[in-house]
Protein backbone atom coordinates (compact mmCIF):
# COMPACT_ATOMS: atom_id res chain seq x y z
CA UNK A 1 0.00 0.00 0.00
CA UNK A 2 1.24 3.51 -0.88
CA UNK A 3 -0.63 5.80 1.32
CA UNK A 4 -3.68 4.00 1.05
CA UNK A 5 -3.32 2.77 -2.70
CA UNK A 6 -2.02 -0.45 -3.82
CA UNK A 7 -0.15 -0.29 -6.77
CA UNK A 8 -2.69 -1.65 -8.95
CA UNK A 9 -5.42 1.24 -8.36
CA UNK A 10 -2.73 3.61 -8.61
CA UNK A 11 -2.19 2.27 -12.30
CA UNK A 12 -5.23 2.13 -13.22
CA UNK A 13 -6.66 5.36 -11.34
CA UNK A 14 -3.91 7.01 -13.51
CA UNK A 15 -5.33 5.75 -16.86
CA UNK A 16 -9.05 6.57 -15.84
CA UNK A 17 -8.12 10.10 -14.57
CA UNK A 18 -5.85 10.85 -17.30
CA UNK A 19 -8.87 10.03 -19.20
CA UNK A 20 -11.59 12.05 -17.77
CA UNK A 21 -8.82 15.10 -17.60
CA UNK A 22 -9.00 14.62 -21.64
CA UNK A 23 -12.62 14.84 -21.54
CA UNK A 24 -13.30 17.57 -19.13
CA UNK A 25 -10.57 19.39 -21.06
CA UNK A 26 -12.08 18.73 -24.98
CA UNK A 27 -15.94 19.42 -23.32
CA UNK A 28 -14.30 23.04 -22.07
CA UNK A 29 -12.71 24.05 -25.25
CA UNK A 30 -16.06 22.74 -27.01
CA UNK A 31 -18.25 24.63 -25.23
CA UNK A 32 -15.87 27.90 -24.75
CA UNK A 33 -14.38 27.61 -28.72
CA UNK A 34 -17.72 25.88 -30.04
CA UNK A 35 -14.73 23.51 -31.71
CA UNK A 36 -14.30 19.48 -30.57
CA UNK A 37 -10.46 18.72 -30.54
CA UNK A 38 -7.94 17.07 -29.14
CA UNK A 39 -6.81 18.65 -26.68
CA UNK A 40 -4.40 16.62 -25.08
CA UNK A 41 -0.21 16.73 -25.04
CA UNK A 42 -0.36 13.11 -26.22
CA UNK A 43 -1.74 11.47 -29.26
CA UNK A 44 -3.72 9.41 -27.57
CA UNK A 45 -7.42 10.40 -25.25
CA UNK A 46 -5.23 11.27 -22.21
CA UNK A 47 -4.10 13.93 -20.09
CA UNK A 48 -1.35 12.78 -17.89
CA UNK A 49 -0.88 15.97 -15.81
CA UNK A 50 -4.80 14.69 -14.18
CA UNK A 51 -4.01 11.34 -13.69
CA UNK A 52 -0.91 12.90 -11.68
CA UNK A 53 -2.49 15.56 -9.75
CA UNK A 54 -5.76 13.20 -9.02
CA UNK A 55 -3.42 10.58 -7.78
CA UNK A 56 -1.66 13.02 -5.71
CA UNK A 57 -4.91 14.65 -4.68
CA UNK A 58 -6.02 10.59 -3.55
CA UNK A 59 -3.11 10.10 -1.47
CA UNK A 60 -3.54 13.59 0.19
CA UNK A 61 -7.07 12.88 0.86
CA UNK A 62 -6.84 9.60 2.89
CA UNK A 63 -3.64 11.16 4.47
CA UNK A 64 -6.40 13.92 5.99
CA UNK A 65 -8.55 11.95 6.46
CA UNK A 66 -6.57 9.41 8.93
CA UNK A 67 -5.36 12.49 10.47
CA UNK A 68 -8.38 14.09 10.86
CA UNK A 69 -10.00 10.81 12.72
CA UNK A 70 -6.48 10.29 14.69
CA UNK A 71 -6.99 13.91 15.80
CA UNK A 72 -10.75 13.22 17.02
CA UNK A 73 -12.50 15.72 14.60
CA UNK A 74 -15.11 13.67 12.69
CA UNK A 75 -16.78 17.15 11.12
CA UNK A 76 -17.25 16.27 7.42
CA UNK A 77 -17.33 20.13 6.53
CA UNK A 78 -13.98 20.30 7.89
CA UNK A 79 -12.90 17.01 6.13
CA UNK A 80 -13.95 19.09 2.82
CA UNK A 81 -12.53 22.06 3.74
CA UNK A 82 -9.43 20.75 4.24
CA UNK A 83 -9.54 18.87 0.95
CA UNK A 84 -10.29 21.56 -0.53
CA UNK A 85 -7.49 23.47 0.31
CA UNK A 86 -4.90 20.81 0.19
CA UNK A 87 -6.09 20.00 -3.37
CA UNK A 88 -6.24 23.79 -4.07
CA UNK A 89 -2.15 24.27 -3.18
CA UNK A 90 -1.82 20.72 -4.40
CA UNK A 91 -3.10 20.95 -8.28
CA UNK A 92 -1.41 24.23 -8.29
CA UNK A 93 1.72 23.12 -7.72
CA UNK A 94 1.72 20.40 -10.35
CA UNK A 95 0.33 22.91 -12.48
CA UNK A 96 3.43 24.93 -11.61
CA UNK A 97 5.89 21.91 -11.82
CA UNK A 98 4.38 20.77 -15.17
CA UNK A 99 4.43 23.71 -17.21
CA UNK A 100 7.81 24.86 -15.95
CA UNK A 101 9.16 21.08 -16.91
CA UNK A 102 7.15 21.43 -20.12
CA UNK A 103 8.87 24.70 -21.25
CA UNK A 104 12.64 23.58 -20.24
CA UNK A 105 12.40 20.89 -22.12
CA UNK A 106 10.55 21.61 -25.66
CA UNK A 107 11.33 26.00 -24.58
CA UNK A 108 7.55 26.22 -25.54
CA UNK A 109 4.58 27.95 -23.58
CA UNK A 110 1.96 25.08 -23.54
CA UNK A 111 -0.73 27.39 -21.81
CA UNK A 112 -0.06 31.16 -20.54
CA UNK A 113 -2.06 33.07 -18.17
CA UNK A 114 -0.07 35.64 -18.32
CA UNK A 115 -3.69 38.03 -19.23
CA UNK A 116 -4.88 36.88 -15.32
CA UNK A 117 -4.52 39.33 -12.64
CA UNK A 118 -1.85 37.73 -10.11
CA UNK A 119 -0.33 35.02 -12.26
CA UNK A 120 3.11 33.74 -11.69
CA UNK A 121 5.11 33.46 -14.61
CA UNK A 122 1.75 32.58 -17.05
CA UNK A 123 1.95 28.93 -15.35
CA UNK A 124 -0.69 29.41 -12.76
CA UNK A 125 -3.03 32.33 -11.53
CA UNK A 126 -5.17 32.03 -8.13
CA UNK A 127 -8.43 32.10 -10.82
CA UNK A 128 -7.84 28.52 -11.90
CA UNK A 129 -5.92 27.46 -8.88
CA UNK A 130 -9.32 27.86 -7.15
CA UNK A 131 -11.28 26.34 -10.09
CA UNK A 132 -8.90 23.45 -9.45
CA UNK A 133 -9.40 22.86 -5.93
CA UNK A 134 -13.73 22.84 -6.52
CA UNK A 135 -13.36 20.59 -9.37
CA UNK A 136 -10.87 18.23 -6.87
CA UNK A 137 -14.04 18.74 -4.40
CA UNK A 138 -16.16 16.98 -6.71
CA UNK A 139 -14.18 14.35 -8.12
CA UNK A 140 -13.16 12.98 -4.52
CA UNK A 141 -16.66 13.44 -2.95
CA UNK A 142 -18.56 12.46 -6.35
CA UNK A 143 -16.76 11.03 -8.95
CA UNK A 144 -14.18 9.03 -7.05
CA UNK A 145 -16.85 6.67 -4.90
CA UNK A 146 -18.00 5.03 -8.06
CA UNK A 147 -14.29 4.24 -8.66
CA UNK A 148 -12.96 3.34 -5.42
CA UNK A 149 -14.47 0.10 -4.72
CA UNK A 150 -12.60 -1.23 -7.74
CA UNK A 151 -10.89 0.41 -10.50
CA UNK A 152 -12.26 -2.08 -13.43
CA UNK A 153 -16.09 -1.96 -11.50
CA UNK A 154 -15.48 -6.17 -11.32
CA UNK A 155 -16.27 -6.23 -14.68
CA UNK A 156 -12.85 -7.34 -15.15
CA UNK A 157 -10.82 -10.19 -13.59
CA UNK A 158 -7.76 -8.81 -11.50
CA UNK A 159 -5.20 -11.15 -13.70
CA UNK A 160 -6.60 -10.03 -16.98
CA UNK A 161 -6.60 -6.63 -15.81
CA UNK A 162 -3.23 -6.82 -15.16
CA UNK A 163 -2.55 -7.93 -18.73
CA UNK A 164 -4.67 -4.90 -20.00
CA UNK A 165 -2.41 -2.54 -17.71
CA UNK A 166 0.74 -3.52 -19.16
CA UNK A 167 -0.81 -3.47 -23.03
CA UNK A 168 -2.12 0.66 -21.90
CA UNK A 169 1.36 1.31 -20.65
CA UNK A 170 3.26 0.21 -23.31
CA UNK A 171 0.72 2.23 -25.90
CA UNK A 172 0.94 5.22 -23.44
CA UNK A 173 4.82 4.77 -23.64
CA UNK A 174 4.93 4.38 -27.58
CA UNK A 175 2.74 7.66 -27.51
CA UNK A 176 4.95 9.91 -25.74
CA UNK A 177 8.08 8.73 -27.56
CA UNK A 178 5.91 9.91 -30.80
CA UNK A 179 5.11 13.18 -29.20
CA UNK A 180 8.70 13.96 -28.08
CA UNK A 181 10.04 13.26 -31.39
CA UNK A 182 7.45 15.48 -32.84
CA UNK A 183 8.07 18.26 -31.21
CA UNK A 184 11.94 17.81 -31.31
CA UNK A 185 11.32 17.82 -35.68
CA UNK A 186 8.76 20.66 -35.31
CA UNK A 187 11.93 23.15 -33.42
CA UNK A 188 14.35 21.70 -36.04
CA UNK A 189 11.93 23.37 -38.49
CA UNK A 190 11.42 26.51 -36.65
CA UNK A 191 15.06 26.57 -36.10
CA UNK A 192 15.43 26.45 -39.70
CA UNK A 193 13.36 28.88 -40.87
CA UNK A 194 14.54 31.41 -38.18
CA UNK A 195 17.94 30.55 -39.99
CA UNK A 196 17.00 31.55 -43.07
CA UNK A 197 14.90 34.53 -42.38
CA UNK A 198 18.29 36.40 -40.72
CA UNK A 199 19.89 35.56 -43.56
CA UNK A 200 17.67 37.16 -45.82
CA UNK A 201 17.42 40.16 -43.85
CA UNK A 202 20.91 40.31 -43.52
CA UNK A 203 21.64 40.87 -47.01
CA UNK A 204 23.25 39.72 -49.72
CA UNK A 205 26.35 40.67 -48.13
CA UNK A 206 25.68 37.87 -45.31
CA UNK A 207 24.92 35.69 -47.86
CA UNK A 208 27.86 36.10 -50.12
CA UNK A 209 30.07 35.16 -46.99
CA UNK A 210 27.64 32.33 -46.34
CA UNK A 211 27.93 31.44 -50.17
CA UNK A 212 31.88 31.79 -50.85
CA UNK A 213 32.89 30.66 -46.90
CA UNK A 214 35.09 33.93 -47.07
CA UNK A 215 37.31 32.56 -49.65
CA UNK A 216 36.53 35.16 -52.01
CA UNK A 217 37.82 37.83 -49.75
CA UNK A 218 40.88 36.30 -48.44
CA UNK A 219 41.69 35.27 -52.23
CA UNK A 220 41.00 39.66 -53.24
CA UNK A 221 43.79 40.09 -50.17
CA UNK A 222 46.17 37.98 -51.60
CA UNK A 223 46.01 38.94 -54.93
CA UNK A 224 46.08 42.31 -54.18
CA UNK A 225 49.31 41.66 -52.51
CA UNK A 226 51.30 39.65 -55.43
CA UNK A 227 49.38 41.06 -58.25
CA UNK A 228 48.82 44.62 -58.08
CA UNK A 229 52.47 45.64 -59.15
CA UNK A 230 52.51 42.98 -62.18
CA UNK A 231 48.54 43.86 -63.39
CA UNK A 232 48.28 47.47 -62.04
CA UNK A 233 45.64 48.55 -60.32
CA UNK A 234 42.75 49.06 -63.15
CA UNK A 235 43.49 45.50 -64.45
CA UNK A 236 43.00 44.15 -60.66
CA UNK A 237 39.79 46.09 -60.07
CA UNK A 238 38.27 45.13 -62.99
CA UNK A 239 39.13 41.65 -62.20
CA UNK A 240 37.83 42.21 -58.28
CA UNK A 241 34.76 43.74 -59.64
CA UNK A 242 33.97 40.65 -61.77
CA UNK A 243 34.56 38.82 -59.03
CA UNK A 244 32.30 40.39 -56.90
CA UNK A 245 29.55 40.10 -59.87
CA UNK A 246 29.92 36.44 -60.08
CA UNK A 247 29.43 36.67 -56.16
CA UNK A 248 26.45 38.33 -56.11
CA UNK A 249 24.13 36.74 -58.64
CA UNK A 250 25.31 33.38 -56.37
CA UNK A 251 24.03 35.65 -53.53
CA UNK A 252 20.57 36.48 -55.54
CA UNK A 253 20.33 32.72 -56.64
CA UNK A 254 21.09 31.30 -52.70
CA UNK A 255 18.66 34.56 -51.39
CA UNK A 256 15.83 32.79 -53.85
CA UNK A 257 16.59 29.16 -52.65
CA UNK A 258 16.07 30.21 -49.24
CA UNK A 259 13.25 32.06 -49.79
CA UNK A 260 11.61 28.88 -51.07
CA UNK A 261 12.89 26.45 -48.48
CA UNK A 262 11.47 29.35 -46.18
CA UNK A 263 8.19 28.91 -47.71
CA UNK A 264 7.97 25.38 -48.42
CA UNK A 265 8.74 25.05 -44.26
CA UNK A 266 5.89 27.53 -43.55
CA UNK A 267 3.52 25.84 -45.79
CA UNK A 268 4.07 22.71 -44.49
CA UNK A 269 3.94 23.85 -40.71
CA UNK A 270 0.47 25.45 -41.94
CA UNK A 271 -1.25 22.95 -43.36
CA UNK A 272 -0.70 20.14 -41.29
CA UNK A 273 -4.16 19.94 -39.48
CA UNK A 274 -5.28 17.06 -37.50
CA UNK A 275 -1.72 14.42 -36.78
CA UNK A 276 1.65 15.54 -35.68
CA UNK A 277 2.74 18.78 -34.31
CA UNK A 278 -0.67 20.21 -36.33
CA UNK A 279 -2.79 18.50 -33.93
CA UNK A 280 -0.38 20.24 -31.07
CA UNK A 281 -0.58 23.34 -32.41
CA UNK A 282 -4.40 23.41 -32.61
CA UNK A 283 -4.87 21.46 -29.18
CA UNK A 284 -2.91 24.93 -28.16
CA UNK A 285 -3.56 28.02 -29.90
CA UNK A 286 -1.97 30.11 -27.13
CA UNK A 287 1.52 28.58 -27.48
CA UNK A 288 4.53 30.60 -26.96
CA UNK A 289 8.46 29.61 -27.75
CA UNK A 290 11.03 30.74 -25.76
CA UNK A 291 13.77 30.95 -29.03
CA UNK A 292 11.86 31.17 -31.93
CA UNK A 293 8.75 33.83 -30.64
CA UNK A 294 8.68 35.43 -34.49
CA UNK A 295 8.47 32.36 -36.16
CA UNK A 296 5.90 30.23 -34.47
CA UNK A 297 3.81 33.38 -34.41
CA UNK A 298 4.19 33.29 -38.10
CA UNK A 299 2.68 30.12 -38.33
CA UNK A 300 -0.12 30.33 -35.96
CA UNK A 301 -1.48 33.43 -37.68
CA UNK A 302 -1.33 31.65 -40.76
CA UNK A 303 -3.10 28.80 -39.19
CA UNK A 304 -5.55 30.96 -37.32
CA UNK A 305 -5.66 34.22 -39.88
CA UNK A 306 -4.64 36.52 -37.26
CA UNK A 307 -7.39 35.00 -34.67
CA UNK A 308 -5.50 33.29 -32.07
Amino acid sequence: MILGLTLYQILWYFLEYSFIGWVVEVVYHAVAMGKIINRGFLNGPVCPIYGTGMLGVLMLSNVITSALTDAGVGSHSVRLLCIFAGGTIFATAVELAGGWILDKLFHARWWDYSDRKFNLGGYICPEFSLMWGLGILAVVEIVHPFLAVEPTHGIIAHAAGVIILAILYVILFIDCVATVLTIRGFNKKLAEIDEISAAIRQGSDYITEKVGGGAYKTTVKLEEGALQAKLGYAELKDKVEAGKEELDARADSTRRDLQARRDKLLEELTKQRHIGIGRLLNAFPAIKHEKYAEVLKEIMDRRFGGLH
